[in-house]
């Protein structure tokens, strides 16, 4: 058995993402969680004060690595075409076939308020940093408006096609979006 002190925080939250991505939110339990990582539930109220309290912080955690962590990265570039093109690059390395996070994440969204709330906040950070980056390229707000719906709509309908897209499909989907700077 792995010993408390020697788990930290992130690894019960990234341990969280993955039940939740394979398993959905119904198997998102404290007894599923302790299973998994073979500790009791001494160990879980070490670090969350409550279930609540561990939702709350997995999406933080969740906001943090495909949000926050995706800005960041796609900042680095030197100019907004070069943001935007490392921010959509990154979008489809991070997208696995067998992936249905987001998807679990806006089921529970529906379900939820508080949870709602807090994704729909995720969303609009994301929209609007497309928003920001396209200012930069198209003079007109009408065009600035228009392809950050296509792109968003476009991430949106990639999860929600009805089968796994290719590496190469994807590229093809986003590629005048691609172009180099």
């Amino acid at each position: 058995m792995i010993k408390m002190t020697e788990i930290k925080k992130d690894v019960w939250l990234r341990n969280g993402l993955k039940l939740l991505d394979a398993s959905g939110r119904n198997s998102l339990k404290i007894s599923n969680l302790c299973k998994k990582l073979d500790l009791t539930k001494g160990s879980f109220y070490h670090w969350f004060q409550s279930k609540s309290d561990f939702d709350l912080q997995l999406l933080q955690y969740w906001r943090e690595i495909f949000t926050s962590e995706f800005i960041k990265e796609a900042d680095a570039g030197n100019s907004s075409k070069e943001r935007l093109r490392l921010l959509i690059l990154n979008c489809i390395d991070s997208m696995k076939a067998e992936s249905r996070l987001e998807i679990e994440i806006n089921m529970w969204a529906q379900q939820e308020p508080k949870i709602g709330e807090f994704v729909r906040s995720v969303y609009e950070e994301r929209f609007n940093y497309l928003l920001k980056l396209l200012a930069d390229i198209y003079a007109l707000e009408k065009k600035i408006n228009k392809h950050a719906l296509v792109l968003y709509s476009l991430m949106i309908g990639v999860d929600l096609f009805y089968r796994k897209l290719s590496k190469e499909e994807l590229y093809l989907i986003f590629e005048d979006y691609l172009i180099e700077p």
